[in-house]
């Protein structure tokens, strides 16, 4: 129990982290106060879409006219909360709301195993940690949708991640409740995977935010799916499977089972999968080629100058970034065939050559 209430603030104070680094995602004037509430209120309106843009901004404006350190806080996260639950715009809506019917769909069937095995009050309370897990990832998965260049390899990422768990688990309901046997598979799901989700979140997006950002929502798909997999197969297996110790209860099984599936799938995978993605992605944005930026000519004109100097403009170099190609969707879904036909043969090699 204590252990699964240290891994639960792990991503309160990952999300704290991220508050503060990324709290000028909308730029405050000179005479705005920089404080904890403003920060919050500024990285929520950066999340929100060019439509509600203007609305952010006014509430920034209306921020500024608040005194009291306690209004300040009401009023500041109650608009980061509208923020959040405002729904996204296009296909990443979606996306969300697969997402919440996974993390529904999960809290349905363990309150059916507990109901159905008439489990005690400590599972009633890995329930409620469970739903601060499930609320906190539907959450920050509906932050990440909302940025550019994450939705599409973050969530082809989390599926391959959770393609290759359950790969080394051979597809099975018992192999899912049970621990991993094979020496090298923690390597090549732990470390391998989020390697490969880092590497290819930073090419896609073309720099290491873009990449920190797919092995984080890659991370939550993978986690939320792979605990409603886990969660079906407790219900399916009770307590049958391969012979358990005959000293064991029937209903000690089954708590037993839901609590290690709820810690591998909700803190150990998600956690390894962000951290390890994140470095991946740091260590692919320097050690990848960076375009030389391109000089080009500006006219200038010197207002005000009487004679020759006001019609003949000083031509001054800019430096300007490498243009941004679009992508035709022909070459997306030709890389997305292709990466799914090599998903599909290493998944085979994986399941066969599994401990």
């Amino acid at each position: 129990m204590a252990v699964a209430l240290v891994f639960m603030m792990c991503p309160v104070g990952i999300a704290v982290a991220l508050i503060l680094r990324y709290a000028r995602a909308v730029p405050a004037g000179p005479a705005v106060r920089d404080d904890v509430p403003e920060r919050l209120l500024r990285w929520a309106a950066g999340l929100l879409s060019a439509q509600r843009e203007e609305w952010g901004r006014a509430m920034l404006g209306e921020l500024d006219h608040i005194d009291g350190r306690g209004r300040r806080w009401r009023f500041a996260a109650g608009c980061a909360g509208a923020a959040l639950l405002l729904p996204p715009w296009g296909r990443a809506a979606a996306a969300v709301w697969a997402m919440v019917v996974v993390a529904a769909g999960a809290a349905g069937v363990y309150a059916s195993v507990a109901l159905r095995y008439r489990l005690g009050a400590g599972d009633w309370v890995f329930a409620a940690i469970m739903l601060v897990f499930l609320v906190s990832f539907t959450l920050a998965a509906a932050t990440l949708l909302r940025r550019p260049e994450v939705a599409i390899p973050g969530l082809l990422g989390g599926l391959f991640v959770a393609l290759t768990w359950l790969a080394l688990s051979g597809f099975t309901f018992y192999g899912v409740t049970a621990p991993m046997t094979a020496p090298w598979s923690p390597l090549i799901a732990e470390v391998a995977m989020p390697v490969l989700v880092g590497v290819a979140g930073t090419l896609w997006g073309g720099g290491a935010v873009a990449g920190r950002r797919t092995a984080r929502l890659a991370a939550i798909s993978a986690g939320l799916g792979l605990y409603l997999y886990a969660t079906i197969a407790v219900a399916v297996l009770g307590a049958g499977g391969p012979p358990e110790d005959t000293g064991w209860t029937v209903s000690y099984i089954v708590s037993d089972r839901l609590s290690s599936t709820m810690i591998k799938n909700l803190v150990v995978v998600p956690l390894v999968t962000a951290t390890i993605g994140w470095a991946a992605a740091a260590a692919t944005a320097r050690i990848r080629p960076r375009p030389a930026a391109s000089m080009v000519s500006v006219p200038f004109t010197a207002a005000g100058l009487p004679g020759e100097a006001s019609r003949n403009p000083v031509t001054m170099p800019q430096v300007t970034g490498p243009a941004v190609r679009g992508r035709s969707w022909r070459t997306v879904w030709l890389l997305l065939l292709c990466a799914g036909l090599a998903a599909a043969v290493f998944l085979a090699a994986v399941s066969g050559l599994r401990g």
